[in-house]
């Protein structure tokens, strides 16, 4: 009798990897989970305050009277509706759209008034703004990055090592195209101070701004890479081995203007579900925050919404500053996935392959052995030899 199960086909098992067919799935809800952890919310904590604290210092110095662009920073991008009677805003919640307006606010309130002190105030700003947010944008992007491409989670001592490493990189790839900017805009300054020499002077001015006006081209390409590409940028710094400034440039601006359509489509997409999930945190803080308010409220005698001390005021600007940290960590996670999204329709690169090289400090070298020892170890080979040669001759008794 024979076994009739030794000659029968082995039928292979096949199964569908769905993370791996539908890679803009599992990159967006991916995106939300890491996105609201508490360690990137606290760390975007801290950035707004300290960027806070960097802005109204600089107005400060400069007597900038009308606070305009510091009075954005630490305000939620919904409005503080968990203090009103309803936990959900009227309007969705505008995540990116708001995080790209408090980056640029400096620029926007310049431009309102510029003046000698607000183009000091601006600059001033903005360099804070790019040192703070090119260490911390750098950390969460690369925190995201490894985890949406290998889903591995990096350890906070390889991200901080790394960002260290390239922070003069990611700042550089967030200023070149302003500056850029900046330096056009030395024709039409010039052409400005000419058009004040009386009677030829309008009329010198007039026909040199009619070729200037053609760098309005360029100052708008610069401008869009400013705006659209500096977070793609940051991206590539963390992402690629060895990159440094001008290639976080120059792949941001590629993947923007070569696939426009695509990272539209990202945004429309992530801006969808930061509304959805940004009315979730909302009503998350805001319920717990109205449980603490109405226990406050029933043991004191007056209630917290108008108790006039100073930690009341800490108390009840927590939760605006939690959303408004929750905001930037979510435009951070969403700009690593659309990231490897471009990288993999424009160069064909599959989203693990990112450098998992952590940079470190050179390891100094051994010292070298000194005179004394070297005579001792070659004195120790060549007795070595001869111990052997006598044990062989004189072999031990048997008895």
């Amino acid at each position: 009798m024979t076994d009739s199960s030794a000659n029968s086909p082995v039928v292979p098992k096949v199964s569908v990897d769905w993370f791996r067919t539908t890679p803009w799935w599992r990159l967006a809800s991916q995106s939300v989970v890491i996105s609201w952890r508490s360690s990137h919310v606290l760390l975007c904590a801290a950035a707004i305050l300290a960027t806070s604290a960097v802005v109204n210092l600089s107005a400060y110095i400069f007597g900038i009277e009308e606070m305009g662009a510091e009075s954005v920073w630490g305000q939620p991008s919904g409005g503080n509706t968990m203090l009103g009677p309803s936990f959900f805003s009227e309007n969705p919640i505008n995540v990116l759209e708001s995080t790209y307006g408090m980056y640029l606010s400096p620029v926007y309130s310049w431009l309102a008034s510029p003046t000698l002190n607000g183009t000091a105030h601006a600059v001033a700003s903005m360099i804070g703004i790019i040192a703070i947010w090119s260490f911390v944008g750098g950390c969460i992007a690369r925190r995201s990055v490894v985890e949406l491409g290998t889903n591995m989670t990096a350890t906070w001592t390889d991200v901080l090592m790394l960002v260290k490493s390239r922070w003069q990189s990611i700042a550089w790839s967030m200023t070149m195209p302003s500056g850029v900017i900046f330096l056009l805009m030395l024709v039409p300054l010039v052409i400005g101070w000419i058009s004040n020499i009386p009677a030829i002077g309008p009329w010198i001015a007039g026909l040199l701004l009619i070729p200037t006006v053609f760098f309005s081209i360029a100052i708008g390409w610069c401008a869009a890479i400013t705006i659209f590409g500096f977070p793609l940028s940051v991206c590539a710094i963390v992402s690629e081995k060895q990159a440094d400034a001008y290639d976080g440039v120059s792949r941001s601006a590629a993947y923007t203007f070569q696939r426009p359509v695509t990272l539209v489509l990202c945004v429309v997409v992530a801006q969808g579900f930061g509304s959805v999930v940004g009315q979730m945190v909302m009503m998350v803080y805001g319920t717990g925050y109205k449980v603490i308010g109405t226990a406050f409220d029933i043991g004191s005698f007056s209630s917290l919404a108008t108790l006039d001390t100073f930690w009341a005021g800490v108390v009840r600007g927590i939760i605006p500053l939690l959303i408004s940290a929750f905001c930037f960590s979510y435009f951070w996670t969403v700009s690593s996935a659309t990231y490897l999204i471009l990288r993999r329709d424009v160069d064909h690169t599959e989203f693990d392959s990112i450098d998992m090289n952590v940079a470190s400090e050179p390891k100094a070298l051994p010292d070298l052995p000194g005179k004394e020892s070297i005579e001792k170890e070659a004195t120790t080979s060549i007795k070595a030899p001869l111990d052997q040669s006598t044990d062989t001759a004189n072999p031990p008794d048997s008895n």
